[in-house]
């Protein structure tokens, strides 16, 4: 049994694995559930090209891009339901030459040369086998699970981009909303650059050491009259007067 400390050591190691990296491998590393394992190519009918398998695969990938492995899942549905359908027709003309070498016409049901050899194949195997019947009742199968894959696929991967459409939606949105408020922030604020810097020294050259007659407020006390109205006079004049 590993131990904690190999656990973890063999976790690092696979996150430094990255995969292939070339068109062809990441091509062959697709391929590995249908080569290996119980899903092998070992569900292809005993004459089945593998190649033409997984060239079917290559295509139905390029058309439904699938996104994830579940998608990849259905996409390898469909290729399989194609496959198999396209295999019932080589089954479908396989039967009647196998009627008609087991089970030849009579000449007597031809003597006028006018049946049809086919007839005679599909009438003696409805008799008998009903291998006609079971092979269209498979038919029907393979073309109902092929509408089942497509359908699931189709809804899987609109949903998906419905999720995509909505959070590149609300990434607009939001950034929208930051923009128009960035810009209303911008005109509020009052633009220090356009108005004249106030100069201390040019405030201080404005002001007068004596206030103007107006300046000063009325507070109601009248001043005092003055001592001496005419200094340049005499004391004795002053007297007289």
């Amino acid at each position: 049994m590993a131990t904690t400390a190999q656990t973890n050591a063999n976790r690092e190691n696979a996150k430094k694995s990255t995969g292939p990296r070339t068109a062809q491998g990441k091509t062959i590393s697709s391929r590995n559930s249908l080569v290996h394992g119980m899903t092998s190519g070992k569900f292809l009918p005993p004459d089945a090209d593998p190649q033409e398998f997984f060239q079917l695969l290559d295509q139905f990938r390029a058309r439904f891009q699938p996104f994830d492995e579940v998608e990849d899942a259905l996409v390898e549905r469909l290729v399989a339901a194609e496959f198999k359908m396209r295999s019932v027709r080589y089954l479908d003309a396989g039967l009647f030459h196998y009627q008609a070498e087991t089970n030849p016409m009579p000449e007597q049901f031809n003597k006028a040369g006018r049946s049809n050899t086919l007839a005679w194949a599909f009438h003696g195997d409805s008799a008998y086998y009903n291998s006609f019947s079971k092979l269209m009742r498979y038919e029907g199968f393979l073309q109902r699970e092929f509408s089942r894959a497509l359908c699931d696929l189709s809804m899987l991967q609109a949903d998906r981009r419905a999720r995509l459409a909505e959070a590149e939606s609300e990434a607009k949105t939001e950034a929208e909303t930051a923009a128009a408020t960035h810009a209303e922030a911008a005109e509020t604020e009052p633009n220090q650059a356009d108005s004249p810097a106030a100069n201390p020294k040019a405030e201080n050259a404005k002001r007068s050491q004596f206030p103007e007659p107006g300046a000063l407020p009325n507070v109601g006390i009248a001043p005092n009259p003055p001592q001496n109205p005419t200094p340049d006079a005499s004391p004795a004049e002053s007297e007289a007067a």
